[in-house]
């Protein structure tokens, strides 16, 4: 799988994942826009970068270098004169091969409100590159800033006056106005370079291209969801208190209903094991405690380490840990279940004169249940994430605390509840006379079950890395 195919795919599922989060490509994203256009005298570039609540929250800290809350003109500044020359790193333009120097003719840094109080962050350079005398120009444009950070990425190409595009491998039609609107109908674009051939023609100065519109006065608007808006209530009195945390609980138990979360997981293995009601319950808890600490932990890195620690990079290593986790349980459970298989059927037990199988299945080990409950809540929830950094900017960390807490305790609830019905489900076989042969094979099909979805995690893991 190839890098520009990977990102359109993890853009992709942000983008379709937009109504649950804040910003419309997610609370990671990172989201790039370019418009080219050809004058006579030179290509005119504005840039521009839209980022997301939680790469806001790091770039804020180099912005607002006080922390009083208030950026000054001269901060404003400051920052763009720092950032400014390490975007510029990252882009090149060439023509018929050979570099253009980009000259920054105009440069903006903006904040806009995001959601649970936090803002969305705005920069914009204007740049100038002369081009050589000529008449036609094969002109090359690559944009390699943020190349691991998912978002919408947009080039688009136009003529002005004294010059016309005679091939252009990019729209001319801009989707996102300058990043301030994401269609909800179009996949996200993944375009990181541009090619051209310009020609200079001071007979066709295509004047209803020729003016550069002025750079969006505000940042795109960004959805909210209950959850995340939870956070930044002005009045803090118990009734807003426990509405909080009841909407952060059924926040949890939704999103443990979207794939993944290891439902399928706890359904195999409670299903080929002698479980019990406080096995279902102790996983719960487990799921809680991992899903509650792992978000801590990823909001801790964010807040000292965001320009070393790229929080949406994680995900695929949790990803796969998660997924070697499951395998490994899975091919333990498979060889010890197959072994049992091969010694013959369990004695069957009597009730009435009747007989009934039992599943051949041992006790539930306590390693096997703390891989199965982390593997669950390994991955925590951005939605989450964002409430924690939330919490932190609003100096309300204890009620951030306890809302992230709940909602851990919604997405344990579901996988509680699953439990519960499976370890029913399973006294209900055992009670009927089904055949032994069936029982027996079904703790082995759980344990195939379990490592084929480890293996899974890994390879979609795996993927997004992929060069």
């Amino acid at each position: 799988m190839s890098r520009r195919t990977t990102g359109a795919a993890l853009a992709a599922c942000l983008f379709l994942a937009s109504a649950a989060s804040a910003h419309p490509m997610g609370n990671f994203a990172i989201c790039h826009y370019t418009r080219l256009r050809a004058e006579g005298d030179g290509l005119h570039l504005r840039f521009v970068l839209d980022l997301a609540e939680i790469p806001t929250v790091g770039e804020k800290r180099l912005l607002d270098r006080d922390g009083n809350g208030v950026v000054t003109s001269e901060e404003r500044a400051a920052y763009l004169a720092a950032k400014a020359p390490e975007l510029l790193a990252g882009l090149s333009l060439t023509a018929d091969s050979s570099p253009l120097p980009l000259r920054l003719v105009g440069e903006d840094v903006r904040l806009a409100p995001g959601a649970a109080g936090l803002e969305i962050m705005t920069v914009v350079l204007d740049l100038f590159a002369p081009l050589p005398p000529g008449e036609v120009f094969d002109v090359f444009y690559q944009d390699r800033t943020y190349e691991t950070r998912t978002g919408w990425k947009e080039i688009i190409a136009v003529a002005g006056t004294g010059a016309v595009l005679r091939r252009s491998n990019v729209p001319s039609a801009d989707r996102s106005r300058e990043l301030t609107e994401y269609p909800p109908d179009v996949v996200p674009p993944q375009d990181t370079e541009a090619s051209l051939v310009v020609a200079r023609d001071s007979q066709a100065p295509n004047p209803a291209e020729a003016p550069a519109p002025p750079a969006p006065s505000g940042g795109g608007t960004t959805p909210r969801d209950a959850f995340t808006e939870a956070i930044s209530r002005a009045d803090l009195g118990p009734g807003v208190v426990g509405l909080g945390l009841g909407i952060a609980f059924a926040f949890g138990a939704l999103h443990a209903l979207s794939p993944g979360h290891g439902k399928a997981m706890v359904a195999a293995y409670l299903v080929g094991s002698r479980s019990t009601m406080i096995h279902a319950v102790l996983l719960g808890a487990i799921v809680t405690i991992t899903h509650t600490l792992g978000v801590f932990a990823l909001g801790l890195a964010t807040l000292l380490a965001s320009r070393y620690v790229v929080p949406e990079r994680l995900y695929p290593i949790l990803s796969g840990l998660s997924g070697l986790t499951v395998c490994g349980l899975g091919l333990w459970l498979l060889q010890r279940r197959v072994r049992r298989l091969l010694r013959g059927p369990a004695v069957p037990k009597t009730t009435g004169g009747h007989g009934h199988h039992q599943l051949p299945e041992g006790p539930i080990t306590a390693r096997a249940l703390v891989a199965l409950g982390v593997s669950g809540g390994i991955i925590p929830c951005p939605s989450a994430l964002v409430v924690l950094l939330a919490a932190v900017a609003l100096h309300r960390i204890a009620y951030g605390m306890f809302l992230i807490t709940a909602f851990s305790f919604g997405l344990a609830s579901v996988l509680v509840a699953l439990g519960l019905l499976v370890v029913r489900a399973r006294r209900w076989l055992e009670g009927f006379q089904v055949s032994g042969a069936l029982l027996r094979r079904i703790p082995v099909v759980s344990a195939a079950t379990i490592t084929a979805i480890g293996a899974a995690l890994v390879v979609r893991a795996l993927g997004q890395f992929a060069p």
